[in-house]
């Protein structure tokens, strides 16, 4: 049986080397190390360890270097039902579910009733709680109801340090004006002595970035300072082969889209795997479905190549590139 490579977070850098992961708390000390386990060891268990929620695919911005909007039509726009997320959530708390992210390609706080999601998710005892945000609409009124919900951590997307490149980069933002937000939530939950949300802030690798002066820059702000690799959705290599990658995304997560579609990870952008809709049909089922399993096997054989969705899959192009020092001519079965 292959071991799970890359690494389960092997897409991710903590540029500060603090984690926001409150691994005092034995039950989060659990689920990180399942975490970690499950795809080393190649073991769903009964359910997903972590859920992402698109609760919704609308956004406020237009970035060039974004993977997941360009993509959609819109008919592919919306807002997740409340309804559909606390039958969601529902289901999961009654398996096991640790973790929930309220994010896959929207802007979370557009949706009208963000807190309340929050609020309802650790009612019924999610243990980790949070999103990725591009920090624009984070007022002082909406962060005092996500630190009144309850909310776990937030990730607020910023590239670089330069005022001019961010807003180029990322169409329709204000640099200073997220800076004040982060600042402001920071101020007002230290105010209501807590110690969350915690605040990571994060950048994509991209060209030109020096991540040890973003690191300096962004460190008094947060709690954690990291960095994502950048996914090249042009540059997938046609039948990119690599005997020892296997996903980690398998054995820990799956991810809903705001109209309930279901995917075994987060990055079947193309929709070629999709496995069902929340709205009709058992997570637990789907989880443990042949078709999902028939996947793991493939990815556990070295076979990743073999899953259509896998073999487009920008990610794993990202991560096999890192497996092999940068040379992919070389795993490329022409």
């Amino acid at each position: 049986m292959l071991m799970a490579k890359p690494s389960p977070n092997s897409n991710f850098n903590s540029l500060s080397g603090v984690s926001v992961h409150d691994t005092q708390n034995p039950a989060i000390a659990r689920y990180r190390d399942l975490w970690h386990s499950r795809p080393k060891t190649c073991t769903p268990g009964s359910f997903p360890l972590h859920l992402d929620l698109e609760i919704t695919s609308r956004c406020n911005l237009k970035c060039t270097f974004c993977d997941k909007l360009p993509v959609l039509g819109t008919d592919q726009i919306g807002d997740m039902d409340l309804k559909l997320f606390q039958h969601i959530i529902d289901q999961g708390t009654e398996s096991g579910l640790a973790s929930i992210k309220l994010s896959y390609r929207g802007e979370p706080l557009l949706h009208p009733k963000i807190a309340e999601m929050v609020s309802y998710a650790k009612s019924r005892g999610i243990l980790d709680v949070y999103f990725n945000s591009n920090g624009m609409l984070l007022t002082n009124t909406k962060a005092q109801s996500l630190i009144d919900a309850g909310l776990d951590r937030i990730s607020i997307s910023i590239e670089g340090t330069n005022p001019a490149a961010f807003e180029a980069a990322r169409r329709g933002a204000r640099f200073e004006k997220i800076k004040n937000n982060v600042r402001e939530l920071v101020r007002l939950r230290d105010a209501n002595r807590l110690a969350h949300p915690k605040v990571r802030i994060q950048t994509v690798s991209l060209p030109g970035i020096d991540l040890d002066e973003y690191a300096e820059y962004w460190g008094p702000f947060c709690d954690e300072t990291a960095a994502i690799d950048y996914k090249d959705c042009e540059k997938v290599p046609d039948m990119l082969v690599h005997e020892g990658f296997a996903c980690p995304q398998l054995w820990q997560r799956m991810t809903i889209e705001w109209n309930g579609i279901i995917h075994p990870c987060n990055n079947d952008d193309t929709g070629r795997f999709a496995l069902g809709n929340a709205s009709s049909q058992d997570l637990q089922s789907l989880w443990l479905s042949p078709k999902v399993q028939e996947a793991r096997e493939l990815h556990q054989e070295g076979k990743s190549h073999m899953v259509e969705a896998c073999r487009v899959c920008p990610w794993r192009a990202t991560q096999i590139a890192k497996l092999c020092g940068g040379n992919l001519t070389q795993h490329q079965n022409m």
